[in-house]
């Protein structure tokens, strides 16, 4: 990865992420900010580092958000990244579906959550043959949404993903490798509120 996209995602992480104190952080009295009932979708910038990858990597993506009440959320999400394992480039479509919980009262700028969920990864290993699958993993995190304004919001998160290994077979591995795919993931977003 390049120092320049290092660059862009940590300032959109940091801007997802300012500093909490009680007075910045609870609205004015006449705004109605923080989680609330409806809908928000967002685009979003995701930093994937799997265990065996030679390194990690930026995807784009967006998501999707359902909030039931102030305190509890679904969101649903998709990035295209692509890996690199000792030198197989692998690309992924990860289809993730979290269940979220604000844990602070309504009211706030900023609204910390955890998250839990599963995910569905259409993958594609490039190699002498492709191999195409479809694996399952869960996730698990934690992050904090700050609210600009009634209808903007930024966010910012970290989740744990333990997928299935991914496959790959090839001239010089005739009986096949795994690669380990699990790993952690840092995204930034920008959503707008309904």
């Amino acid at each position: 990865m390049n120092a320049y996209r290092r660059l862009i995602f940590f300032m959109l992480l940091a801007a997802g992420l300012p500093p909490g104190c009680r007075a910045y952080a609870q609205a004015d009295a006449g705004e109605n900010l923080g989680p609330r009932r409806g809908l928000s979708i967002g685009g979003r910038a995701a930093y994937y580092r799997p265990k065996g990858a030679d390194h990690g990597d930026l995807a784009e993506g967006a998501q999707v958000r359902l909030h039931f009440t102030p305190a509890w959320a679904l969101e649903g999400s998709v990035d295209l990244r692509q890996d690199k394992f000792d030198g197989t480039k692998v690309d992924v479509i990860p289809v993730q579906l979290s269940l979220m919980v604000y844990i602070l009262p309504p009211g706030y700028r900023v609204a910390p959550y955890l998250l839990a969920g599963g995910g569905w990864y259409y993958t594609h290993v490039g190699a002498p043959v492709d191999h195409f699958a479809f694996r399952f993993g869960p996730h698990a995190g934690a992050g904090v949404e700050f609210f600009l304004k009634r209808f903007w919001s930024l966010d910012g998160s970290y989740r744990y993903l333990w997928t299935d290994d991914i496959h790959s077979q090839d001239e010089a591995h005739p009986l096949g490798r795994n690669f380990s795919n699990k790993g952690f993931m840092l995204t930034g977003a920008l959503n707008y509120n309904f």
